[in-house]
């Protein structure tokens, strides 16, 4: 008597959940890139003239969002100054190296200054002769890290038992 046996040994769709956490990831990284605005530009950087908080809307645009200014307290709207000293900001995705980042750069020296040191007006770049409505330094980068890995603590990826294929053996 003869018997024929069909073995079978579970494969995984690499392909297809490469897709799934590329997607996801692109969808996290921008749910978290707007937490960051939150915690950052939203909270801490007044509207002045609008340039520093113009230096985070090329990123915001690409995570879907924008950011407000609320009203301008200076006699010279300098937005068109915050968006191009913030045009190399944005999303940076790189599925196959398994990369996917959001970048916030900025030129604008004030914004610089008001980062790292008191200002007062007199010294060291401070244009305002009324002061800030928010004190400084604003240390916006690492009220930003926090709420970035406050979120990123939770993150799960997409299941790959979901993935997995029953497959014929030779």
């Amino acid at each position: 008597m003869r018997f024929k046996a069909n073995f079978y040994a579970p494969t995984l769709d690499l392909a297809a959940y490469k897709a799934e956490l590329n997607n996801h990831m692109e969808e996290w990284l921008k749910q978290a890139g707007r937490r960051w605005l939150d915690a950052t530009v939203r909270v801490v950087i007044p509207t002045w003239s609008k340039a520093s908080k113009a230096t985070f809307q090329k990123l915001a645009g690409e995570l879907g969002t924008s950011v407000p200014y609320g009203p301008l307290r200076s006699l010279k709207d300098r937005e068109s100054l915050g968006l191009s000293a913030g045009s190399q900001s944005g999303l940076e995705l790189n599925p196959s190296a398994g990369r996917w980042h959001f970048k916030y750069q900025s030129s604008l020296r004030y914004l610089a200054y008001n980062e790292y040191n008191r200002a007062v007006f007199g010294q060291g770049g401070v244009f305002s002769r009324s002061g800030l409505r928010h004190p400084t330094p604003y240390n916006f980068q690492e009220k930003g890290l926090r709420e970035f890995e406050d979120f990123a603590r939770f993150t799960e990826l997409p299941n790959p038992f979901k993935f997995i294929k029953k497959g014929k053996l030779a």
